[in-house]
């Protein structure tokens, strides 16, 4: 415990973007017109990505989800910074094909190296997510005192912030408005602790949308990894839900279309998706229940392996039309889900969607998701 804390403490890294507003442009986005309806559309795509930019030896040995032949986890790569590099290289000539994300959210990019990220991937516009001292409230009204005063020190629930939230955002088009904001201090559990995780919220002015889309990416508390019992990481997880849900209820403008994602560590966890649907402030419409129940709507590249494969991935997506425009994805693929030279990139794969945008809002509006339980 001692070394992985001396690590983190020399491993904080504080990352400085572009001020705001970013007006960098990479893509115009075609105007559809239906000329029966006279209701115009547009395409855009949104990666979602853990990169497990972890500081060394943190990262080292961890296995991916992926097997081999011989039905063996594949490891991620011990080389971290060289993995960010080439996560950023891949993006890059994903561009080269005119293939790349039009919009780009990473998770766990803790380390200096994840920086080049979207440098690497042409992005003419990124931020990240709070600092390491970008820090919030100790607790809320929310928490318990026995929650607060079972803190463990050994389980580095009270040693401070060591990272920074390793949220980041990157865009072909224009971010006009950001928002960073931190979960409560000790409204955590385990380890997760160290970390300082919370919200990114940010505008995009997406060329000839009337609107400003909203996106907003988040990593929720672990679980197992925690280091902390299933029933503490839970509570810890509960706390940061209703914590988003506040922050983004006095954000809120039902005008923008809205798309979030990220890591919400819920696979496998009825009690942590139960609490997510039934306290969300929003309607939720989720990407891999959408295109499962619609194929002939949404086109995925892979097999389904359950009729609830939202219950088999930490990573979701999904959409809030606004009050003008509505919001339909159209294909959903697995990214970074091979390995390179025998190693995984990341434990994780990229989520990655493509959406229509259409406005007016068309009477014949599409499909919402089936609930997600």
């Amino acid at each position: 415990m001692a070394a992985a804390v001396m690590i983190l403490t020399g491993c904080s890294t504080t990352f400085r973007h572009a001020q705001l507003p970013q007006n960098g442009q990479a893509r115009i986005p075609e105007i559809q017109i239906d000329p029966a309806t006279g209701v115009s559309s547009l395409e855009l795509s949104v990666l979602i990505y853990n990169v497990a930019g972890l500081p060394w030896p943190i990262g080292c040995g961890k296995a991916s989800r992926t097997v081999d032949e011989y039905g063996e986890k594949i490891p991620i790569a011990c080389n971290r910074s060289a993995a960010l590099r080439a996560i950023g290289d891949s993006l890059g000539k994903l561009r080269r094909q005119g293939l790349e994300p039009d919009i780009v959210m990473l998770q766990e990019a803790f380390i200096s190296a994840a920086a080049e990220i979207p440098v690497r991937a042409g992005y003419p516009n990124w931020v990240t997510g709070p600092g390491v001292s970008d820090l919030g409230l100790k607790y809320s009204g929310r928490a318990s005192q026995n929650f607060i005063d079972e803190r463990s020190f050994w389980k580095g629930e009270k040693l401070g912030k060591w990272q920074s939230s390793g949220l980041m955002l990157a865009s072909n088009f224009p971010i006009k408005v950001v928002y960073k904001h931190p979960f409560n201090q000790w409204e955590c559990a385990g380890f997760d602790c160290l970390a300082n995780k919370g919200l990114l919220v940010a505008e995009i002015e997406v060329p000839g949308l009337p609107y400003h889309l909203r996106v907003a990416t988040t990593h929720f508390n672990s679980r197992g990894r925690s280091g902390v019992s299933s029933e503490r990481a839970l509570i810890a997880h509960n706390l940061q839900l209703d914590e988003a849900r506040d922050f983004l209820r006095t954000i809120i403008n039902r005008d923008l279309p809205f798309i979030w994602g990220g890591d919400l560590n819920m696979r496998n966890s009825n009690d942590r998706l139960v609490y997510f649907v039934e306290t969300s402030i929003f309607r939720i419409n989720e990407v891999s229940a959408f295109c499962s129940a619609y194929p002939e709507d949404c086109e995925t590249q892979f097999e389904w392996r359950s009729d609830a494969p939202w219950q088999e991935t930490q990573d979701l997506q999904g959409w809030v039309p606004g009050n003008q425009i509505s919001i339909m994805p159209l294909s959903m693929e697995m990214l970074f889900d091979d390995p390179v030279d025998g190693i995984m990139l990341s434990d994780h794969d990229g989520v990655f969607v493509k959406y229509r945008l259409s406005w007016p809002v068309p009477s014949n509006l599409s499909p919402v998701s089936p609930e997600i339980r």
